[in-house]
């Protein structure tokens, strides 16, 4: 028996005996390295989007990420907080009623949680494919409007929103955006 393996055979109970850690790390759906970068198509005619994390700062209990257009189109981006309890937003208007939770870390499906314009229910993990691939992700349904209009977006861990699709009232669904490609950043 050569040397090598006398030595990968000596290591293999140290790999095995390895303690397994008590608690999992909570999932985070969005990357929080700075150059990460998301290409998106939009089916709605309007061409792709490319976005990419530009700064990420400690904030409180989490990462504040800031996101810019890569492609040269001034677009602004509400900042996302990063954390152990899930993804959350500003409000996009005034800010009052404080932050919206995108996704809410530990959720099993069918659990439901207040924001300030009603309840995100995180409809379960599915598997999502799209043009970047497949992704297992989390998928979350949201009423967007008083006519009954639903948003529902699929988030995956450590990439963030892969795919986004509008219902209306009648059922009509059309896809507001796919993932074409994401690239971690560093």
């Amino acid at each position: 028996m050569s040397r090598a393996l006398v030595v990968l055979f000596a290591a293999a109970p140290l790999v095995i005996a390895a303690p397994v850690p008590k608690k999992a790390e909570a999932m985070l759906y969005f990357p929080t390295a700075i150059g990460a970068k998301w290409v998106y198509e939009r089916p709605d005619g309007q061409g792709e989007e490319a976005v990419e994390v530009s700064e990420v700062e400690k904030g409180d209990g989490g990462w504040v990420v800031t996101r810019k257009r890569s492609d040269g189109v001034a677009t602004a981006y509400l900042p996302v907080t990063v954390s152990a309890a899930g993804l959350t937003q500003p409000r996009p208007t005034s800010g009052e009623g404080g932050p919206v939770c995108l996704v809410k870390a530990g959720a099993k499906a069918g659990d439901t949680w207040d924001v300030p314009d009603g309840k995100r229910t995180l409809v379960g993990m599915e598997r999502v494919t799209v043009p970047a691939g497949t992704y297992t992700a989390a998928k979350v349904s949201w009423v967007a409007t008083a006519d009954g209009e639903r948003i529902t977006q699929w988030y995956a861990p450590g990439v963030g929103e892969v795919k986004k699709v509008r219902t209306a009232a009648d059922g009509t669904e059309t896809i507001l955006r796919t993932l074409k490609s994401f690239t971690p950043g560093k």
